[in-house]
């Protein structure tokens, strides 16, 4: 599996950028399960940056959660600059 650092942009011109983590087995599939994703809607896709990333397990499993190391799907997404919005994981820890 691999894990892509992404962020989106708003479909009209007023709207903040989302970012999120995905982890998929390549970017078709990643493309993929942002589509399925409702938090995406109102954003375009493919997204604006697609970063692939290289993290251990463990690294995977500090910053994500258990259950990342071993499904993929989209994790820790956030819209950037919302007010009162908590920041997505930093894709440092996850060395994107």
């Amino acid at each position: 599996m691999q894990i892509f650092d992404v962020r989106v942009e708003p479909l009209g011109a007023a709207g903040p950028d989302a970012r999120a983590i995905v982890i998929a087995q390549d970017e078709g599939q990643a493309v993929a399960l942002m589509r399925n994703d409702g938090r995406f809607s109102g954003y375009r896709l493919p997204p604006a940056e697609m970063v692939r990333c290289s993290a251990s397990r463990a690294d995977v499993r500090r910053a994500l959660g258990d259950t990342a190391t071993h499904e993929i799907g989209v994790y820790a997404f956030a819209v950037l600059g919302e007010p009162g919005a908590s920041p997505a994981t930093p894709p440092a820890a996850l060395g994107c």
